[in-house]
């Protein structure tokens, strides 16, 4: 994981990006059709062991919010694996600082 100029990039699995998109389609079609699109493209012809994507800081902000919504025995995998990806960038991060 790291930031991007417009948002964060993410690894995660195939079987993690299905389930992102399983709670994207329990919200209405307008506002998160260009996500699905997105992660769809950017996932296509990937290793379905490790997709990389990249999301603005309000795709991350509605992909936290539709986990949230979702089991947490469900996502909590996908949950740890994001959190891991977020710190190690952190460590980095403070790190080049000094």
């Amino acid at each position: 994981m790291c930031e991007t100029k417009h948002g964060m990039s993410l690894y995660l699995t195939l079987a993690q990006g299905d389930l992102i998109l399983e709670g994207l389609a329990e919200r209405p079609f307008r506002q998160v059709v260009d996500l699905i699109g997105s992660l769809h493209r950017q996932a296509a012809g990937a290793d379905p062991e490790r997709v990389h994507f990249e999301l603005t800081h309000a795709q991350l902000r509605l992909v936290l919010e539709v986990l949230g919504e979702m089991p947490f025995n469900r996502v909590q995998r996908l949950l740890h694996s994001m959190h891991r990806q977020v710190e190690a960038w952190r460590t980095g991060a403070r790190a080049r600082e000094d």
